[in-house]
């Protein structure tokens, strides 16, 4: 296998994994990883996951497809899913995801990828969102809020949901009560309960309806 060969069968690739090399290379060695990350052929992300460093990363969707990629299984969530959403109205230099696995940061040369820790039976409520040819998991407008709300358990005040400065024509017109509700039920936390209600009448407060 040469570069060149590589580089071909990947160009399309935001991000390639070990066991895709391996598929489409049978037998390859791997030390040609190492040789082309020393002539900035190849950009590794965290192991086992590498780019290709010629290939810019074509817009928001392909940083949550290589989220959910490099650390499996998770969710786009949190304050990415928050400011794509139009919840929020900052940008995110940060991707936020949700994950059954340990919380854990990837520092890379694309940005930092952070992922928050919750209980397998809570590992619902997303989607699959298309970008172009690519799918990126991505959780429902009501999740994401509970996500938010239940890893913050600090924001339980009108106070502290008016410095998020949120968008609430947004949440009117995405969130449905509904959902919420469904999705708390599965959570199963008075705590949780008790600071969406409190989130809830600060909406309702704002003129927000569901």
């Amino acid at each position: 296998m040469n570069f060149l060969s590589f580089q071909h069968t990947f160009a399309q690739f935001p991000v390639i994994s070990i066991l895709e090399i391996e598929k489409a290379f049978p037998g390859f060695d791997q030390n040609a990883l190492t040789r082309w990350q020393r002539k900035g052929y190849l950009e590794k992300i965290r192991s086992g996951y590498y780019r290709l460093a010629s290939r810019p990363i074509s817009g928001e969707g392909e940083s949550f497809f290589i989220a959910n990629r490099i650390y499996n299984p998770s969710y786009v969530s949190l304050q990415s899913a928050m400011s794509w959403y139009g919840f929020i109205p900052e940008g995110v230099f940060t991707v936020t995801s949700i994950s059954t696995r340990k919380t854990q940061v990837f520092e890379t040369s694309l940005g930092q990828f952070s992922y928050r820790s919750i209980r397998r039976e809570l590992f619902f409520g997303y989607r699959l969102v298309s970008f172009g040819n690519i799918r990126v998991k991505i959780a429902d407008p009501e999740k994401t809020l509970l996500d938010f709300l239940y890893l913050n358990p600090h924001l339980d005040s009108a106070a502290h949901f008016f410095e998020l400065r949120l968008n609430m024509w947004e949440l009117g017109a995405k969130v449905r009560i509904e959902k919420i509700n469904k999705y708390l039920k599965l959570f199963n936390s008075k705590a949780l309960t008790s600071r969406v209600n409190k989130f809830t009448q600060f909406l309702e407060s704002n003129a927000v309806t569901f």
